[in-house]
Formats: structure tokens, sequence, C-alpha cells
């Protein structure tokens, strides 16, 4: 139809002949048509006949489209001077704005940027139809300059102004890309709002939409856009996906984010996106406590990840490496890193290794794994760590000049945490070397540099323990009350477990005891007296325990203390056959001979060989036979008890000395004179204590002299008066 009236134009304008005005607009109309059917140099002909032919706002009105004409053809340089004249020329205002605007476009393709600002900027602060397109152009011109947030802020001034939905839907488009490029995604969203599903789906942005919504935070919006994408365009793509993956993990699907990504790997292998999802994927499947998992895929993708996809995630790869106990790949992504990674991980993954060593028991080789951390990155964080760590390893591989090394190297960092634990290693190996004084250094410096460490109430027990051996009680007692100071629960050092607790007290207590203050160790043991305490404590720590409530006549306290150590399971059957002893003496110093003797007869069957302490067992038996007046049976315990006291100590004699003198007694009561006597006589004969000879003395003379054997009688008491004088024939 446009070719006919073009056809009827020409027969018009060539047989007839209209005045001026009609020829005018004829031509302009068949100008018109020339330009729908692309013949640009006709339309342009008719366009300067009818510049020719008319006068006034026809003949301007062909100027312009004469002008616009030659701009859409890139002639900007002969539209130039038709459209200064057109728009500095009286006109009217709507032909006037017209001529601004396309001189302001001419200007632009001229690289006049500033001219075609200044003209944009006047037509919008008009009334004119062109502001709004004044407005737009303004915004482009920002947008070319890089000024995007101007281009960003007019676009919203335009669609406030515009009315028109199918208009508003355009500029919302235009200045969503503008916003895009500029990484506004706050604005890129909210033009998306503004241009509808429909304009995006049409321009191809509901992909970036969705890009965008994700980066400003809208997942209800991705989501939204993603599905109409989808629908517009069912055919899955790589971009696509990613951004589906993208949008479940928004919405903490990590399942549905990992298959998206597979899909993208498996799909489109060779896309660009491929190493993006496959970097994705294993990133979540790292983090999905599924290491297995993890470590197969990745050998699975392994060839689409870059160098830096590789570099972030080889630390991921070796956590799960240890935790799935793959210690080849641990050992090979630990070593990757070490010699690709940057310093403080590849100081972390050194660290590593030394922990894969002591996986497989390598003690040594974890610890020169350790020192290399320690000597290799000297000023980083995990040095100090490092070192106390190979300090450890060396010494369980037996190699105490390394452990020394690296002991140094800990003490020298200066690390608040490391140091203490470093010292109290120190003092630690050094008790086990039997190195008292090594020890004693370490545990004083501890004392003296971290009054406040964690490790305070152990390291004043060991040297509470050190100054203990060596018999410094002043000192042993106010360090193990220092150690003993501290109390579950309360910030600061850490207290004693309970066995160290437990040992300490006793200590503490056997030291104020032998400093002469007794009842500061019976008050410090009272605690202990219960069962649950006693039976922590070794059979030698219950002996001394019974013996001091025995010699404090605490005769209930002495007891449990006996029967605890009897029970224990500990006990060997010597230490079973003392705790008899010290329950019989504690239950016959509460008046309970019967128990007494019960236990003392037990004494001397719970050994099969006998004991030391056989002696004092029987020697108690016989005194509670004779009290009971059983003069035969104590008679044969304390026969047991002479034979049995062997030695030459002061309190092995003075034992044996008071069976024979209970001997002595039984066999008087039995009438065997004869035996009494001889019992007498051994302990006249061998012993000089003040008390049991003068009283054997007596007992000898008084068996003389009923036998009629007065001669040795007298010779007797001639005797006790030169060794004890004459009160003691009479006391």
């Amino acid at each position: 139809m446009t070719a006919q009236a073009a056809t009827e134009y020409e027969a018009y304008l060539a047989n007839e002949k209209p005045e001026a005005a009609v020829e005018a607009d004829a031509r302009q109309a068949l100008a018109g048509c020339y330009e729908k059917l692309g013949r640009s140099a006709d339309a342009q002909a008719q366009y300067r006949r009818v510049m020719a032919v008319t006068p006034g706002d026809r003949r301007l009105a062909a100027q312009l489209a004469l002008a616009r004409l030659l701009l859409q053809e890139g002639q900007a340089e002969a539209a130039r001077p038709l459209l200064e004249t057109a728009a500095t020329g009286r006109t009217t205002p709507e032909l006037s704005a017209a001529s601004k605007f396309l001189l302001g476009q001419c200007y632009e393709a001229l690289g006049r940027g500033q001219d075609a600002s200044t003209l944009y900027r006047i037509l919008s602060e008009g009334k004119s139809a062109y502001a709004l397109h004044a407005q737009v152009a303004l915004a482009e011109l920002a947008a070319k300059a890089g000024q995007a947030p101007e281009a960003i802020a007019r676009y919203k001034q335009v669609l406030q102004a515009e009315k028109e939905a199918e208009a508003r839907a355009k500029l919302a488009v235009r200045g969503m890309s503008v916003a895009y490029a500029a990484q506004d995604y706050g604005a890129t969203v909210a033009f998306a709002r503004e241009a509808g599903e429909k304009a995006l789906g049409e321009n191809r942005l509901l992909l970036p939409a969705v890009a965008a919504a994700l980066r400003d935070g809208k997942p209800e919006d991705a989501r939204a856009w993603l599905a109409a994408d989808e629908t517009r365009s069912p055919k899955a793509t790589a971009e696509r996906l990613m951004l589906a993956g993208a949008v479940a993990t928004a919405f903490g699907d990590t399942q549905g984010a990992i298959t998206a990504y597979e899909r993208v790997i498996g799909e489109f292998p060779n896309s660009r996106e491929a190493p993006t999802a496959a970097e994705r994927m294993l990133g979540m499947r790292a983090r999905s406590g599924q290491p297995e998992t993890f470590l197969k895929a990745y050998t699975r993708v392994a060839m689409l990840l870059s160098d830096e996809a590789v570099a972030q995630l080889t630390p991921l790869r070796l956590e799960a490496a240890l935790k799935a106990k793959d210690i080849a790949t641990a050992r090979g992504c630990a070593t990757w890193l070490m010699e690709h990674a940057a310093p403080e991980v590849a100081a972390e993954a050194s660290y590593r290794l030394g922990w894969l060593a002591q996986e497989e028991k390598d003690w040594a080789l974890a610890g020169e794994a350790w020192m290399q951390t320690a000597e290799r990155w000297p000023t980083f964080e995990i040095a100090p760590k490092a070192a106390y760590a190979a300090a450890y390893a060396f010494q369980q591989a037996q190699l105490p000049d390394r452990s020394e090394s690296a002991l140094r190297l800990a003490i020298a960092s200066g690390n608040a945490e490391v140091v203490p634990q470093a010292l109290m290693l120190q003092a630690r190996l050094a008790l086990a070397d039997r190195d008292t004084a090594g020890a004693a250094a370490a545990l004083d410096e501890y004392l003296t540099r971290f009054p406040a460490g964690k490790a305070l109430a152990e390291a004043a027990y060991l040297r509470g323990l050190i100054f203990f051996n060596h018999q410094d009680f002043t000192a042993a007692e106010q360090a193990l009350g220092k150690a003993l100071s501290f109390r579950e629960g309360a910030d600061g050092p850490t207290p004693l477990d309970h066995a160290r607790t437990v040992d300490a007290s006793l200590r503490r207590a056997q030291a104020l005891h032998t400093l002469g203050r007794g009842e500061e160790a019976a008050a410090l043991l009272q605690p202990l007296l219960g069962l649950k305490d006693a039976a922590a404590l070794s059979p030698p720590y219950l002996r001394w325990l019974a013996e001091f409530q025995l010699e404090r006549q605490a005769w209930a306290e002495a007891e449990a203390a006996a029967r605890t150590m009897s029970a224990h399971p500990a006990a060997q059957e010597v230490d079973r056959v003392l705790a008899q002893v010290l329950l019989g003496r504690a239950t016959e110093g509460a008046g309970q001979p019967a128990t007494a003797l019960a236990a003392y007869e037990q004494a001397l069957k719970a050994a099969q060989q006998p004991t030391i302490y056989d002696a004092q067992a029987a020697y108690g038996a016989g005194r509670l036979y004779l009290a009971l007046g059983d003069a035969a049976k104590a008679r044969d315990a304390f026969r047991l008890a002479t034979e049995r006291t062997k030695g030459s100590e002061p309190a092995t004699l003075a034992l044996r000395g008071r069976a024979y003198a209970g001997l002595a007694k039984a066999e008087a009561q039995l009438g065997e004179k004869d035996a009494a006597l001889r019992a007498y006589m051994n302990l006249i004969i061998f012993y000089d204590d003040p008390a049991l000879v003068p009283e054997a003395f007596r007992g000898a003379i008084g068996l003389l002299e009923a036998a009629g054997r007065t001669r040795e009688a007298e010779t007797l008491r001639a005797e006790c008066r030169q060794r004890y004088g004459e009160a003691a024939l009479n006391p």
C-alpha cells in the first residue's frame, strides 16, 4: 500500500499543477513513502523540493524531516546546519522543541556531548512533548559517560512522570540495563519490578533480574523471575541452572542447589559455567558432613577446576580426608598446600602433617613435621603451638635432645598460651628423667611468670612433691597448701583432680605432722575419712593415715582407715596383715576386745608366708587372751611373737621383750614355773628396759623362792639393786 500511495503521489505531482501549499503537503507525504520503501535519496530530494516551494512551518517541517533522515543514515555533519538553523528560527514551540531535540541528537553523534546535554536540559525543564524525551536522552548521556547514579536517578524521574504503561515498561527496561551494568542491584530489582515479567522476557532480562535479586537479598523475586524464564523457554541453559542453584542456596535447599550444579556439569561440561558449578557443588558437599561423598565428587570433576578453585578447595579436601581417615589423600593435600598455598595456609597444612603422622603413631615423623612448621614460619601464630606439639612428639619418640630443642623454641616464643604449657611439659619430662633440679627450675619459672596460670595448682603440687621428697617440709607444706587452695567453679587456675587432691592433702598432713602441727594435720585429713576418699589412697597412705589417727587416739577414724586398707584392691598379703594389726589396735583402743582379738587372729591367718607384722599380731592376741584368762592361747601367741621378731632394730627388740614378759606370765598362770623362769631370765639377760626388766626380776625371784632356791633368789636381788636400785624390788 505504501508503494501504491507513492505511485499515486507521483502521478498527482506529474499531472496536476497544485498550489504551493498543497504541493508541499503531497511531496512531504511522498518523501515519507520513500523512507518506508528504503529510497532514502528520493526521500531527501522530495524534502528539499518542499523546502524550495514553501516557506514557514511547512518548510521547517521538511527541513527537520530531512535532518532526521540524514541523522539516521549517519550523516550528522550534513544534518547539523539544517538543525542549527531550525533551532534558532522563529516557529511554533513544538517545532522549536523538535529542532532542539534533533540538534541534541546531532551533537551526540558528532561527539559534542556537553552541547547536547545543554539542549536536553533546556528541553527537560520545559513543558513540551519533548521534555520526557530530553530526560531520557540525559539519562542515556549519563550512562554513556559512566555516570550510572545520575542516569539511574533520571530514569526514575522519567518513570514518575510517564503515564503510559508500555512506555513505562520500555523506560524501566532501559533503566534496569544501566543499573545492572553498574552493579546497582537494588535499582536493578526496582526497575525489573516496574518493567514486569513480559517486558523482561521480551528483552531477555529475566535472568539478569534473577541475578540482581539474589545479590540484593530478594530471593522471592529471584525465584519468581526464574520460574517465568523457565515457562518462557523450557529448554535448560547453563546460565539458568547456575541461577537455579543460587536460588536454592538462598532458600537453604542444599540438595536442590547441588542437583542444579550437577546438571550444569553433566549437561554442559564444556560451558563457561561448568568450572564455577563444580567449585560451588564441591563447596556444598564439603559442608554437608559427608566427607567420603565430597572426596569422590572432587575426583570426578577435578579436571574442570581452575587453579584458583583448587587452591580454595584443597584445604576443604584436607579436612574431608582427615575426617574420612584417608591418610594418603590428606598427606597429598597438605604437601600441595605447603608448596602452593599462601604462607598462613601452608603453615597450617604443615601443622596438619604432624597430626597425620601422629595418627599413624609415627611420633618421630610427627615431631619433625611440627618442628618444620615452627622453624619455617616462626612469626605465624601457629608456630609456638607447633613447637610445643613437636616437644611432646619427640618425647613420645624417646628423642630427648630434639624434645628439648622444641621446648626451647616454644618457651622462647613468649606465647601466653604455649609458654606455660611448655614449662609444665618440661617439668614433667624432667621428673620422668629423675631430674628434680630441672623440674624444680621449670616449675619455679612457671610459678613466677604465671601466678594465675591454668596449671598453677598442678605446678604447686609438683613443686610440693619435690620439696617433700627432699624433706623440706616447711616449703612442701606451703606449696601443697597453695595447690589445694583452688576450687571447682571459680575462675582462674584449674583445681587438682580428685586423686591429686587426696595425695596433696595427705602429704601436706604428713608435713604438718612432722612440723609438730598435729591439729592442723587432723583438720586437713578430716574430709578424707569417708570411704570414697580413703579408697582412693594407696595402701602405704592408708597405713600412715591409720597410724596417725591411732597416735591421736581417734579410734573410729583409725578403724575406718584400717578396714579400707584391708579391702583395698591393690593391697598385698603383707598389707592385709598390717591392716588387721592396725584394726586390732584401733578397736582395742576403742574398748572392743573381742573385735580386736578377731583382727589379730585374722592377721595371723591372712598370709601364707610369715610377715614382719606377725609378731605384732601375735603379741596383741596374746595380751588379749591373757586378759580374758585363756593362759594357754596366750602362751602360744606370745611364743609365736618371740619367734617372729627378727632383727636388732629398737622397735623389734622392744616388741620381743614385751612378748617374753607376756609369755612368762602365761606360763606362770599355767603352773609351768620353769618355763616362766626361763622367759623371765631371757628378759633379765638380754634386755635393759627400766619397766620390763625390774618386773622380770621380781617375777623370777618369786618363782625361785617358791621353789626353795633362796641363794639364786638373793643373787638376782643383788643384781636388780645394782642395775635399778632398791626401789625396783619394791615398786
